[in-house]
Parts: C-alpha cells; sequence; structure tokens
C-alpha cells in the first residue's frame, strides 16, 4: 500500500496540491479499532494499511476520487449509520441493477463505506458477499437511483487501478469545486467556462 500511495501522493503534489493538502495524517492503531469494533469485523489488511496512511480527507474539500469524497474513519461511520437509519426492509434492486455477487437489500452492516458522493452514493468495501462474490471486494451502493455494482475485485486492486490511471493522465484537477474529473468531464467544464 505504500507503494501505491507514494505515486497517489506524487501525482497529487505535482497536479493537484490542493487535493494532497486535504489527505489527513494516517490514522491511529485506536483510531482504527474503534471503526473495526463499530463495524463488529477486522479490516481486511489493505484497508487497514491504507488508512494508517491517509486517514480519509477533510470534508468540503477537493475530492480525490472522481466526483468522491474519500472518507475519514469517523465519516465512515457516520454513513453507515445515516444508511442504517434509513433502511427500507422491502427494498430489492432489479436484477439488471445489481452485480451477481452483490447481497440484495438495501444497506448491509458488513459494506465498509470508504467514499461518498453529494447524492448519497458510495463506494465500499463488502465483507458480506452473496454466492459468487469475494470477500473485500469493491462496490458501489447507490441511493438515489437504486443500483448496487461491483466496482473492483479488492481494495487493493481499485487503488492500484486509480493510481495507474493518474500516472496515464487520465484525470485533471479543476478549480470549479469538483477535485479530479476524468478528461471528457473537464473538456465539458472548461467548454462551459
Amino acid at each position: 500500500m505504500e507503494i501505491i500511495w507514494k505515486k497517489i501522493d506524487s501525482w497529487l503534489t505535482t497536479h493537484a496540491p490542493q487535493v494532497m493538502e486535504s489527505l489527513h495524517s494516517e490514522a491511529t492503531d485506536e483510531e482504527i479499532a474503534q471503526a473495526e469494533a463499530f463495524f463488529g469485523v477486522d479490516f481486511p489488511d489493505d484497508l487497514r494499511l491504507s488508512y494508517r496512511i491517509h486517514n480519509g480527507q477533510a470534508e468540503d474539500s477537493y475530492s480525490l476520487f472522481p466526483e468522491l469524497e474519500f472518507l475519514s474513519l469517523q465519516s465512515m461511520i457516520a454513513i453507515s449509520q445515516k444508511w442504517q437509519d434509513c433502511a427500507n426492509e422491502d427494498f430489492r434492486c432489479a436484477p439488471e441493477d445489481i452485480s451477481e455477487g452483490i447481497w440484495n437489500g438495501w444497506w448491509n452492516r458488513y459494506w465498509i463505506p470508504f467514499t461518498n458522493e453529494s447524492n448519497g452514493a458510495c463506494e465500499c468495501v463488502d465483507l458480506a458477499p452473496a454466492a459468487g462474490g469475494c470477500v473485500g471486494q469493491v462496490v458501489i451502493v447507490e441511493w438515489q437511483e437504486p443500483a448496487r455494482q461491483l466496482v473492483a475485485p479488492s481494495f487493493r486492486a481499485y487503488l492500484e487501478r486509480f493510481a495507474d490511471t493518474l500516472e496515464r493522465g487520465e484525470y485533471q484537477f479543476s478549480e470549479d469545486g469538483y477535485g479530479l474529473v476524468d478528461l471528457v468531464d473537464f473538456e465539458i467544464l472548461e467548454s462551459n467556462k
């Protein structure tokens, strides 16, 4: 995880220092243990190691992941609690709106959210997949247009892909309050100025 984060931090320092400045320093072992106790699980090693490098980012800052805030452990707990508080026991996604291997329900307490979008969607490390899924897979959980989709086979794969995408120049920093955006969105934002 250190190598992956060094790539990300290096790119941010050069191309998006405002985003780099928003990243918190490492979480303590006690903070990680408190979050694990809240969820009733041990985090996968990659997730734990990542939070020992950066404990998310400051709220209301430029987004690290395109259109997604990187959650601190405290925000991770708050987002999970928000979803649990709005529980809908009768909720089910339509078959076309859910990937195989993802539990089909409103909120699973073993989904560990690590990103959040302003519309309420979040990406989670899934520690309780359905049949055909893999423990530790990354899923996106949509709030407004209910869907549950597979994003990556693991948190490490998710972060590696992000670092590689940065190095290939597929993201650009936008000062218009967005943070990192893909090049197509960046060109649209620039043309609308």
